[in-house]
């Protein structure tokens, strides 16, 4: 179903309840609402979703179909009990159910195996183990180490409790303590930033406070560089094994003229978490091509089988990033791989590779912002002020959320000296779009007026057409509005793996930093003091 629905969320009872907002209107499967909730509420528990049942007066009833749900229903999410572990720091823990994964939902909606369904008690599990479930984590939590790194540590830190006393460890316990935290940041990242080594690197003094280092500022100067040595070394040894997240760096891979260790290193820059996934075990490259022209034959039917599509896309997804960081033409990737040129696919792609829904996130979030962006833009002054007066005029007297979003966005730009016009080009009709400039394009939106809808007229903000273009290809159109194929281009982006365009630099990573929330400890200084204006 389409259209923006509401739903109340309630965690426990009564005494709990939050608001959720879905612009995309009611998810398709249970277990794409259950991503929702889970990535917008942050839960990281495995849990169960039940509504109340009309037919059973009310009562709460456990949710196996998405068809049970309704606007401003009112749904219960209910914690699955999980085994406690025992205090013996020797006692090893066992792995851990992680729900609400992006393998869980688009394969399970897309009819894939058993596996990737809901299980006998409607827990979302882990599915793929070629695939991440999660970003880095906001508390870096520290793994267990081999059996006597751990007794070595128990010792040490009871030592140090009763007098005081720092662990000197041997360089074997050293290694196990350094392959242990280093197998545990590989679940995240194989290219882990300095602050995040940092963060380890603390939250390991913090967790067996014998490892303290006298005589450095921070207590673990030392252990952040021996972590950034084990990485690299831990990186060697996965791209010998042919782990393909760090062998498509390896020397034999790079282009002519690019074989340098350090030459165009291909790594996630965009807070991406399946950059680089593996072949599903069990297949083979040959097998998985197979599966992708069997993909374009049900795609070029009259009559596709949606379902069928969505599961192949999901199955084929570790090939085609392998395909896109080979950095192929845009016009020769959309003949192999139309299927992912549609307005639902890309959200599912960014799901896979972030974990994070696009467009109710992007454009929940814009709605929540807008006030307080409307508040700074009314405060700026000079031509970049008088621009913004002009563009929010056309939202006096018009309730229309799309033309609101689209002047947020286009003032924004303005806003951080920059103008969404370099990116967005408008038509008055379908005849004056001449192919030569599409043809022209190496990344855009085209936006046709309706006819008698001008910027002005009655009705102002319509659009006959919206579309999206990427080397002189239309790779979509009939989008909603502006604002939708700025969403549509931005999670593009990350599909295809692309820069962001030189003259939205800044516009882009609010769109990604502040809208998204990614990778969002790192801000430029200009987005840096928009975000602290926009939280007071």
């Amino acid at each position: 179903m389409a259209g923006r629905v509401t739903f109340r969320v309630l965690f426990g009872g009564e005494d709990d309840a939050r608001k959720l907002i879905i612009e995309s209107g009611i998810p398709n499967t249970v277990e794409e609402f259950a991503l929702q909730i889970k990535t917008f509420f942050q839960v990281t528990e495995p849990f169960r979703l039940q509504y109340r049942d009309r037919e059973m007066d009310d009562q709460f009833m456990n949710l196996s179909s998405a068809s049970e749900l309704e606007d401003k229903a009112t749904v219960k999410v209910v914690f699955m009990p999980s085994d406690t572990t025992s205090s013996n720091p020797l006692t090893r823990d066992a792995s851990p159910t992680i729900p609400g994964t992006p393998s869980s939902v688009s394969s399970s909606s897309h009819g894939a195996n058993d596996s990737d369904s809901y299980s006998s008690n409607d827990t979302i599990i882990l599915s793929s183990p070629e695939t991440r479930s999660c970003s880095w984590p906001k508390v870096f939590v520290v793994p267990r180490f081999s059996y006597c790194a751990e007794m070595i540590l128990h010792s040490g830190n009871n030592e140090f409790n009763a007098h005081g006393t720092l662990l000197s460890p041997t360089p074997k316990t050293r290694s196990d303590i350094l392959q242990g935290l280093a197998e545990e940041i590989m679940k995240y990242t194989a290219y882990p930033k300095d602050e995040q080594l940092e963060e380890v690197a603390k939250a390991l003094i913090q967790s067996h406070p014998c490892l303290l280092e006298k005589g450095t500022r921070s207590g673990y100067c030392g252990w952040k560089h021996y972590l950034k040595i084990k990485m690299m070394n831990f990186r060697s040894k996965l791209s010998r094994a042919g782990h393909p997240e760090v062998a498509v760096n390896s020397l034999k891979n790079k282009r002519t003229g690019q074989e340098k260790p350090a030459a165009n290193i291909k790594k996630p820059r965009k807070a991406e978490v399946n950059f680089c996934p593996s072949i599903p075990r069990g297949e083979t490259r040959e097998n998985m091509e197979a599966e992708r022209v069997a993909l374009l034959t049900e795609v070029k039917k009259k009559k596709k089988d949606e379902a069928e599509i969505k599961k192949m896309m999901q199955h084929t997804f570790s090939l085609r990033r392998q395909e896109v960081l080979q950095e192929p033409a845009i016009p020769e990737f959309h003949n192999r791989w139309p299927a992912l040129f549609d307005v639902s696919e890309i959200n599912l792609e960014f799901i896979r590779l972030t974990t994070i829904p696009l467009t109710s996130k992007f454009l929940g979030e814009l709605d929540r912002l807008t006030d307080n962006f409307i508040k700074l833009f009314n405060a700026k002054g000079g031509v970049a002020g008088r621009k913004i007066t002009a563009i929010m005029a056309q939202m006096d007297n018009n309730e229309d959320i799309n033309v609101r979003r689209d002047c947020v966005l286009s003032c924004l730009s303005i806003y951080l000296n920059e103008d969404l016009d370099t990116l967005v080009k408008e038509y008055m009709d379908i005849e004056s779009m001449a192919e030569a400039d599409v043809a022209e394009k190496t990344m855009g939106i085209y936006a046709v007026r309706a006819v008698g809808h001008g910027p002005d007229g009655p009705g102002n903000g319509r659009f006959a057409d919206v579309g999206v273009v990427l080397e002189g290809v239309e790779v979509l159109h009939n989008l909603q509005s502006v604002s939708h194929a700025c969403v549509m281009l931005y999670g593009l982006i990350y599909a295809l793996n692309l820069s962001y365009p030189k003259s939205l630099k800044r516009t882009f990573e609010v769109y990604q930093k502040i809208l998204m929330d990614l990778d969002s400890t790192t801000l430029s200084p200009k987005v840096q003091a928009l975000k602290i204006k926009l939280l007071q």
